[in-house]
C-alpha cells in the first residue's frame, strides 16, 4: 500500500507542476489573474509605484527591451457603481510588458490622467471613449526626470488603482449603467540621455523608452445590485 500511496503523490505533484507551468507559457498574467479572480483583495502584481526607477539610462538599458516592437499591453476593472452616499468606485489599471527584455515606462502615480488630450505621455484613463486615441506627435529633445521613469521586468505587470466618490464622477450617465471605462498609455519621445558618469563614455544617447500608444479593450461600468 506505500508504494501505491508514494506513486499517487508522485503523481499529484508532478500533475501540480505541470498546471503551472501551461499557467506560465499560456500568458504572463495568467497565474496571477487566476489567484486574484479567486480571492478578491489580492491584486494581481505590484503597484505600479514599487517598481525600480530607471536610473542612468546613458550606461543601463536592455537590448532586448530597447528592441521590442509593442511591449505594453494594458487591461482595466471597474467595481460597481456605489449605491451609498460615502460609497467608492474604483477604477484598476494592469500594465503589463508582453517582451523578455526589460522595458522602461513613464509613470508618475500622482499624474495618471483622468480623460485624454491626445498628447501627454504617461497613464491615463477615459470614461465613454468614442474611439481609439491618438498616438500623439513623436517628440526629439527632451530627458524625461529619472522619478518618473519605471522598469518592467519580462513579463512584468503592475497595478495602479484609482478611486472616486460619487461626486468625483466625471461621467454622467456613469449612474443609469450605461457609462464604460479604458485606459491607455502614451509616450512620445525616447528621451535624451544625460551621462552621469563624466569618465565614461556613454552607451545610449537616449533613455530608451518606447514610442507608441496601448490602448486596454473597454469596458462596462456595472451598478450595485441590492440596497
Amino acid at each position: 500500500m506505500g508504494i501505491f500511496r508514494r506513486a499517487g503523490n508522485t503523481n499529484l505533484l508532478v500533475g501540480i507542476f505541470l498546471l503551472l507551468l501551461l499557467a506560465v507559457f499560456a500568458g504572463p498574467g495568467t497565474l496571477p489573474r487566476f489567484v486574484s479572480s479567486l480571492v478578491p483583495n489580492i491584486d494581481e502584481s505590484i503597484p505600479c509605484a514599487w517598481l525600480r526607477q530607471g536610473t542612468n539610462r546613458a550606461q543601463h538599458q536592455s537590448l532586448i527591451g530597447r528592441a521590442a516592437a509593442s511591449p505594453i499591453t494594458l487591461r482595466v476593472r471597474s467595481s460597481a457603481v456605489p449605491n451609498t452616499p460615502g460609497g467608492v468606485l474604483t477604477i484598476t489599471i494592469i500594465v503589463t510588458n508582453t517582451s523578455i527584455g526589460t522595458v522602461a515606462i513613464v509613470y508618475d502615480e500622482n499624474q495618471v490622467r483622468i480623460g485624454d488630450d491626445g498628447a501627454t505621455s504617461g497613464l491615463g484613463i477615459v470614461f465613454n471613449s468614442p474611439g481609439r486615441l491618438s498616438a500623439g506627435t513623436a517628440q526629439g529633445g527632451g530627458s524625461y526626470p529619472e522619478s518618473e521613469i519605471r522598469l518592467l521586468g519580462p513579463r512584468q505587470s503592475c497595478v495602479h488603482k484609482m478611486e472616486f466618490s460619487i461626486n468625483q464622477l466625471p461621467a454622467a450617465n456613469i449612474a443609469t449603467g450605461a457609462a464604460n471605462v479604458k485606459a491607455y498609455y502614451r509616450n512620445t519621445s525616447r528621451g535624451v540621455a544625460q551621462n552621469q558618469n563624466a569618465q565614461a563614455t556613454a552607451v545610449y544617447t537616449d533613455q530608451g523608452l518606447w514610442v507608441g500608444i496601448a490602448e486596454s479593450d473597454t469596458v462596462p461600468i456595472p451598478l450595485a445590485t441590492g440596497t
